[in-house]
């Protein structure tokens, strides 16, 4: 599923399964096998690669407001 998600071939995920049946679903080795046909690891991410890091996105929304949860009322 996640793979077809991420716009991999059917028939490369057919593939890359059958070569897991023997070595195994590592997530690692899911995205060896991923690699070697073009595609970009989708099953690990390597936290320690800063390049990859993408902070703007976090900057196209407005910062939400939240609303209390009980009325306020105020005695004056």
């Amino acid at each position: 599923m996640e793979m077809k998600l991420n716009g991999v071939d059917e028939a490369d995920i057919a593939s890359i399964l059958a070569v897991c049946k023997t070595k195994g679903y590592a997530p690692e080795t899911l995205d060896e096998e991923l690699e070697k046909r073009g595609y970009e690891r989708i099953f690990t991410y390597d936290f320690e690669d800063e390049a990859s890091w993408d902070d703007d996105d976090d900057d196209e929304f407005a910062p939400i407001e939240r609303f209390p949860h009980k009325h306020r009322f105020d005695d004056e």
